[in-house]
């Protein structure tokens, strides 16, 4: 029997889109574009926070950031989330010209929650 078995070499796994099917695991734009900014804010300070000290200081704040919005959906939380991060940040601005830059530059991706079709911010200090 085993040598009826014909394999069809047609027939192949790389064929197979795996990265489609990733692509859409019920990830909302709106969490998509939070996760990103926070990526963002993340690599930029590990990047540059041997340079400019005081990035330390915007990873503290960053890192003691928490958001409680209990039955929000996502389109509401996510904006939200983003807009109290930006607001906890802000007075870090007044104390360093670099962490005022960073902070400017995540309000171009923070405006993308009101118009998808709109570019962030791709720069220097604030990674992509």
């Amino acid at each position: 029997m085993r040598d009826e078995f014909e394999y069809d070499e047609d027939f192949s796994f790389s064929d197979f889109d795996d990265e489609e099917e990733d692509d859409d695991l019920g990830v909302t734009f709106e969490e998509d574009l939070y996760l990103m900014i926070r990526e963002k804010l993340r690599d930029t300070v590990q990047e540059f926070k041997t340079q400019y000290p005081m990035l330390k200081k915007l990873e503290n704040s960053i890192s003691s950031f928490k958001v409680n919005a209990k039955n929000t959906d996502d389109s509401k939380f996510y904006p939200l989330a983003a807009k109290l991060l930006s607001e906890h940040i802000k007075p870090l601005t007044a104390e360093s010209e670099e962490i005022e830059e960073i902070y400017n530059n995540l309000q171009q991706d923070i405006s993308r929650f009101k118009n998808q079709r709109a570019h962030g911010h791709e720069g220097e200090f604030y990674l992509s």
